[in-house]
């Protein structure tokens, strides 16, 4: 087990959890979305800069972690407010938010 980083896509870390060998049709899919998720934040920040972004994979399912700083309270955009876990603010460097964006879920 440890952090794979995606060569192809390069925005962000994947993290699985699961200890497979290969890569998996979960893996793919939460590969898949993460990048499109990924793609539609660039295109809508502004005053936002993603400090880092990382998809974890577990065997419950997947979900992208997104830290992004900024200088005002604005979001990435107001269709993440839902996902906003957490706001801290230092005077040096501003605001960093913590988005958690669940991608899969492990159906029982």
């Amino acid at each position: 087990m440890g952090a794979q980083v995606n060569i192809q896509t390069s925005n962000y870390l994947i993290h699985d959890t699961r200890g497979l060998l290969e890569y998996d049709i979960v893996y793919y899919t939460a590969v898949k979305i993460a990048d499109e998720i990924m793609e539609g934040i660039y295109r809508l920040i502004y005053s936002n800069t993603i400090k880092v972004a990382t998809l974890f994979i577990t065997n419950s399912g997947a979900q992208l972690i997104i830290l992004a700083q900024s200088f005002d309270e604005e979001l990435i955009a107001p269709a993440f407010r839902s996902t906003l876990q957490g706001v801290t603010f230092d005077s040096e460097s501003g605001y960093l938010q913590k988005y958690v964006i669940p991608i899969l879920e492990h159906e029982d």
